[in-house]
């Protein structure tokens, strides 16, 4: 084997393997729900008060929340990929969340908030205001 088809038998088993890398990033994985288990996160000021959402295992724990007009709600990252808390109608969108890391929303206005994950469309909620 020549040189230069050594170079493109290497070239095309790295574009392959960055194609499979990708495809699963962008996967139709469906969620399956909240696991048992730890997830360390410092509270802060934005949290303490706050209804928290947990992300594990590509879903929103609780998947639906009710809070009154002026609460917060903090979606806080317990999973291996980076997710964002999105609303379908506009009112927020959070930054692509890295494990670990948290977002918080403040509900002024009562109604019914349906929102999902950015990368992950399948992860879907809802946020009831009263």
């Amino acid at each position: 084997m020549s040189a230069s088809s050594r170079a493109l038998a290497a070239l095309g088993l790295t574009a392959g393997l960055v194609a499979g890398v990708l495809a699963g990033c962008f996967s139709e994985r469906e969620a399956t729900g909240p696991a048992e288990g730890e997830c360390r996160f410092p509270v802060s000021d934005d949290i303490l008060g706050s209804t928290v959402v947990v992300i594990r295992r590509f879903a929103f724990g609780p998947a639906e929340v009710r809070v009154r007009a002026g609460d917060r709600v903090t979606w806080i990252n317990c999973d291996e990929d980076g997710h964002t808390s999105t609303a379908d109608g506009g009112e927020w969108q959070s930054p692509l969340l890295a494990p670990g890391e948290a977002f918080t929303q403040t509900f002024d206005a009562p109604g019914e908030f349906a929102y999902h994950c950015e990368p992950h469309p399948f992860m879907l909620g809802r946020v009831i205001v009263e």
